[in-house]
């Protein structure tokens, strides 16, 4: 009996520990009141874990999601099939956003109830910044999320995970030019800026100029600075881009 009692109890203080190291979140999903739990997360990957309920339901619903800044994407799972996603904006007093299936759209409103907010929280490029040398040579990059509502209409709610920004790698040359590489996503079309050459040097910045078509010249812009970059292109017709890319961005360093 003795035993029992010690195992039970085992048991009660590990799921107490688990609870007070989870996240509580409530609000309302179109309307529904919901509780929401965000217990498990990886700041490496920026994935978490949880679980859900309505209120009015006993059944709790399987969560697992990624942290992207300031957006939280994440799949709902009920007996491991997936029965909808939430595209949720994050800031430090509510959560909001949308819950959507093949059918329907509603929208979500939530606060943070109680419990760690670790939870919600994933390496990002400033961290990764700083574990870099001062060298220029090596990976540069320019991440935004959002939620796309672009293709939104009256007759149909439409949303999506959206992303803006790419990368760009450089490799300092004997002469001292700089090969390059560089491809950029611009929303909420997606079209692509790429490039890729030797810029040449010219007193604190490098410069990358090409013929595409007959006489206009495309011209990047690179300037270094703070282990960042900033990257201008004069045109992207010029420069051959997709039809609203360009490059008018400020990237930082993220590996040598």
């Amino acid at each position: 009996m003795k035993k029992v009692f010690c195992i039970l109890l085992f048991s009660i203080l590990i799921s107490a520990l688990s609870f007070a190291d989870s996240l509580k979140l409530v609000g309302n999903v179109g309307g529904y009141k919901i509780e929401m739990f965000i217990d498990s997360s990886d700041f490496e990957t920026g994935t978490f874990t949880g679980k859900y309920r309505y209120l009015n339901q006993k059944e709790f619903l399987d969560l697992q999601g990624r942290n992207h800044g300031e957006i939280l994407y994440i799949e709902e799972f009920y007996s491991q099939k997936q029965t909808g996603t939430f595209i949720l904006e994050y800031s430090e007093d509510k959560i909001t956003g949308w819950w959507y299936n093949d059918t329907k759209t509603l929208k979500v409103e939530l606060f943070i109830k109680e419990g760690n907010n670790k939870h919600l929280v994933a390496k990002n490029l400033v961290d990764y910044n700083e574990e870099c040398s001062d060298a220029i040579s090596g990976t540069y990059e320019v991440d935004y999320y959002y939620i796309n509502d672009y293709w939104t209409t009256e007759e149909k709610q439409s949303y999506e995970l959206g992303y803006s920004g790419g990368f760009a790698r450089f490799e300092e040359q004997d002469d001292g030019n700089l090969k390059f590489e560089i491809e950029l996503i611009c929303g909420p079309t997606y079209h692509f800026a790429t490039a890729a050459g030797i810029a040449v040097k010219k007193d604190d910045v490098y410069i990358y100029s090409e013929s595409l078509w007959d006489d206009d010249l495309c011209e990047i812009t690179f300037k270094f600075e703070d282990k960042s970059v900033s990257a201008v292109a004069n045109d992207g017709i010029t420069c051959g881009f997709g039809m609203r890319a360009y490059i008018n961005h400020k990237l930082m360093k993220v590996k040598d």
